[in-house]
């Protein structure tokens, strides 16, 4: 697996984290799609994503950095 730094920054992400992620974006894309027949709209990801960076509680964080209190998607 390979690590690189971040654009501009000293953090580092990987292949395995974002095979991780894009099988997670898959199943919920699936989950709508079979709840709704449809994929999630931007609001939903914003608010999903917002929903598991935003956790108050430490033991559910998921950042080091703190709460993450607003989510935004920009489409082009």
């Amino acid at each position: 697996m390979g690590w690189w730094k971040v654009e501009g920054t000293q953090h580092v992400i990987g292949d395995l984290p974002l095979d991780t992620l894009g099988a997670a974006a898959g199943e919920i894309v699936a989950a709508y799609e079979a709840a709704f027949k449809r994929r999630p709209t931007k609001a939903e990801w914003e608010a999903l994503l917002l929903g598991i960076l935003g956790a108050e509680e430490e033991e559910a964080r998921v950042m080091d950095e703190g709460v993450v209190k607003k989510v935004r998607l920009d489409l082009s």
